[in-house]
């Protein structure tokens, strides 16, 4: 496959800007009656994606805001270059071409990720890893053709996967093998999403959505009421359901956006890296977590663990909740979630 063809088969959705929505009315973008204040929103493509900064400015202060949310996409922008597998001067790029040879020097915020990342490996006995890439591109290559992978080659592939592979030694990370490649398109994005948000906040504005493509992370509120988001259902395009939402983070995975068939079976672009082939019991997954790298990382981990072992390990960590759909359109949510109609609504 050429190189110029980047693949979709990732760990995470690759193109979720509409699985969760920012579900705004007219009344809230106003505000309160007789309220001054606004909405300033600045987007900017980037990361595979549209990302976008909504914040909610008192009167006067929109000049102001808007100058914070550019600042806060330039923050995400340096982020993507350092980060980016796709980028050729980035620290990950050259992790990749040093596979099975050396470690390279990197900066703060790739040990970071890195770090973050092997920790939700672990926690999810391997479900969520950001070592995929060949296999990843191997299901590209078969969505292309219409042709399933033959099993010796995924097998081969699956030797160059495996998060056990990464090296770490103080600030220089590398890969075991050659033909590992590193890649952070399941947690990358609510990475520079919280990243974004603690700068909105540092500059003075508290009261934001951040949604990087469908990883949202919201912060305090709109003209003091919650932000509401709405979680979009997987198999049609409307709203499974909205939820008032404020200082957290939330992220979905689905099967929705990049999928094929052949002989009438479906396969998406999510893979199971333990096994090689595409995940098939969950067909749209949420996590809602205090930040947008625990939310990106449950949300794909879910999506490959299937709705009960995702759920249960939801309902394990501290201070997250999930919601999954399985392939008969059955919604399973976390124990602090409850589903009343089209609403979501917090039980603890």
């Amino acid at each position: 496959m050429p190189d110029t063809v980047r693949p979709i088969y990732r760990i995470a959705a690759v193109a979720v800007g509409v699985a969760v929505l920012v579900a705004l009315g007219v009344a809230e973008r106003r505000g309160r009656p007789g309220s001054a204040g606004a909405i300033v929103r600045v987007a900017r493509p980037m990361m595979g994606t549209l990302v976008e900064v909504s914040v909610w400015a008192e009167a006067g202060a929109q000049p102001r805001a808007a100058a914070a949310a550019n600042e806060a996409l330039d923050l995400a922008a340096a982020i993507e270059a350092r980060i980016s597998e796709w980028q050729p001067g980035s620290e990950t790029s050259a992790i990749n071409a040093a596979a099975g040879a050396a470690t390279v020097a990197v900066g703060p915020e790739l040990q970071e990720l890195v770090e973050r990342s092997i920790e939700w490996a672990r926690r999810s006995d391997g479900a969520f890893d950001v070592t995929g890439g060949p296999l990843f591109e191997l299901w590209e290559r078969a969505r292309l053709t219409r042709r399933l992978p033959a099993g010796a080659e995924i097998a081969a592939r699956q030797a160059l996967v495996g998060y056990r592979g990464i090296r770490q030694e103080g600030a220089r990370i590398g890969l075991a093998r050659a033909g590992m490649k590193l890649g952070f398109g399941a947690i990358g994005k609510g990475f520079a999403a919280d990243r974004m948000a603690a700068r909105l906040r540092q500059i003075g504005f508290p009261n934001f959505i951040v949604d990087a493509g469908g990883d949202v992370v919201v912060g305090g509120s709109r003209d003091g009421a919650p932000w509401i988001v709405g979680v979009r259902d997987p198999r049609r395009d409307t709203l499974l359901a909205t939820l008032p939402a404020t200082d957290c983070a939330i992220a979905t995975s689905g099967d929705y956006e990049r999928f094929f068939a052949v002989d009438g079976t479906r396969y998406q672009h999510i893979v199971d890296l333990r096994t090689g082939w595409p995940a098939r019991e969950v067909t749209g997954a949420t996590a809602i977590a205090g930040n947008g790298t625990a939310a990106d990382a449950l949300a794909t981990a879910i999506a490959v663990l299937g709705w009960e072992r995702g759920i249960a390990l939801a309902d394990a960590l501290p201070d997250v909740e999930a919601l999954a759909v399985d392939r008969d359109g059955r919604v399973h949510l976390s124990r602090g979630l409850r589903l009343e109609g089209d609403r979501l609504q917090w039980l603890r």
